[in-house]
């Protein structure tokens, strides 16, 4: 799962410095620099959904309708 969001105009500006940034430097940017985080970014539980996924985003609202 990438959550690094490669269509950021400051990704686009800077992308052989930031791909070849570590773990950790990589967040400390993202930090810095929050359009680098794609999104929407949705915690479903135990889940991580990154990024628009209309199939995930479909199961959720089907599982919110059965319980609710």
């Amino acid at each position: 799962m990438d959550i690094l969001s490669r269509r950021s105009r400051v990704y686009q500006a800077r992308r052989d410095e930031i791909d070849a940034m570590t773990g950790g430097e990589l967040l400390d940017e993202m930090i810095r620099e929050p359009t680098l985080i794609r999104r929407p970014l949705i915690l479903d539980g135990n889940r991580l959904i990154v990024g628009f996924d209309k199939k995930a985003l479909a199961a959720i609202a089907a599982n919110e309708t059965e319980a609710g």
